[in-house]
């Protein structure tokens, strides 16, 4: 469970106009984007053709969580503001804390997948408030420890007290027409139920009820409203080695068809790697900076989608392809640092560079 900063629920509560809003949203989409590199990088560490019930786990999850930034951009579209993908600061530093997030224990890096990084961070990331106790296969339940929050606050209670003050405050809501939906793009990304116009407070909460029910569930079920298991239950999934199904009784157990997890036929890729541990002209820093290039190319085409040319997703979620074909170009290119590891993925902001 992530806990955010104390300070940001009290500049919530605090905001008298949409504008007081708009840093507090822009800091909400950078956590939203902050968990996709992350993710990325345990996706593409799977080598190709191989652990088609994890890839296709976390590929879902995935596209959540862009879901989920575009959600985020789109409110502060509604309100009046301009999401900014490229700014500096805006692509967190790995390792680290993502952004909002108390400075505690939980460091998020960029690591190849295994079963480790799932159940300590992922499931730590997406983790309800109580997590529920499920059935596995061999007759024992789950035990994952509860959240103690304490003082701080979730990103749950951020969006509440997003709404609380949305309530109070009189809103002059944004044309439907200037947010990234499936009428603007002219494209069904999303399903049309969890992708829909900002124009009122009835609007917000549905759009932040997917954000927050999608990550956690309900509070005494693993699903979500679509009737999907939540992220930290789908990525349970893959730990327990078994897919979550609904039991006659109504109850929910990893129970289902065996999600299995070679976890031999992942890239040996070294972890939390940095563009500058590689010398300029070796075949891997050239690799890595054209992955960073391609990454930047797809932060200034969010820039352009959410400010006004949104038929340009399209040409962005075509980049993210040819991401994953230079992901694996690093992938499979041996870390001139070591005799075991292969070269690693760094999502870093650079400057672009127009050939």
């Amino acid at each position: 469970m992530l806990r955010v900063k104390q300070n940001l629920i009290q500049r919530l509560r605090q905001a008298r106009t949409q504008s007081d809003l708009y840093d507090l949203l822009l800091a909400a989409i950078q956590l939203e984007h902050s968990t996709i590199p992350p993710y990325l990088t345990a996706l593409y560490s799977l080598q190709p053709g191989t652990n088609p019930a994890v890839a296709g786990i976390i590929t879902s999850i995935v596209r959540e969580e862009m879901l989920h930034m575009t959600i985020a951009a789109n409110l502060l579209v509604a309100l009046g503001g301009k999401p900014n993908f490229s700014a500096p600061g805006f692509v967190p530093s790995y390792p680290g804390p993502l952004p909002m997030q108390v400075d505690d224990d939980l460091q998020v890096g960029l690591q190849p997948c295994s079963r480790a990084l799932i159940y300590s961070t992922f499931m730590r990331i997406e983790q309800p408030q109580e997590p529920l106790k499920l059935k596995l296969k061999d007759g024992s339940f789950t035990s994952y420890p509860s959240a103690t929050s304490g003082q701080y606050p979730t990103i749950g209670d951020f969006y509440a007290a997003l709404l609380s003050t949305l309530e109070s405050m009189k809103v002059t809501w944004g044309p439907a027409s200037a947010q990234v939906t499936p009428e603007t793009t002219g494209t069904s990304w999303f399903r049309a139920t969890d992708w829909f116009p900002i124009t009122s407070l009835d609007d917000a909460k549905r759009a932040v009820d997917v954000i927050v029910s999608e990550g956690e569930g309900a509070t005494n079920s693993p699903v979500d409203n679509d009737g999907d298991p939540a992220h930290f239950y789908r990525f349970g999934e893959i730990y327990y080695g078994a897919q979550l199904i609904q039991n006659p009784d109504q109850s929910w157990s990893y129970t289902g068809a065996d999600v299995t997890f070679d976890e031999s036929k992942v890239f040996p890729m070294t972890p939390n790697a940095k563009a500058s541990m590689y010398p300029p002209g070796t075949r891997s820093r050239r690799l890595v900076d054209e992955f960073n290039q391609a990454y930047m190319q797809i932060l200034l085409g969010l820039d352009a989608v959410f400010n006004g040319q949104q038929k340009e997703l399209n040409t962005v979620l075509g980049l993210m392809y040819q991401l994953r074909i230079l992901a694996y170009a690093v992938l499979t290119q041996p870390d001139p640092n070591s005799m075991t590891q292969s070269t690693g993925l760094t999502f870093e902001r650079v400057p672009l560079v127009i050939s």
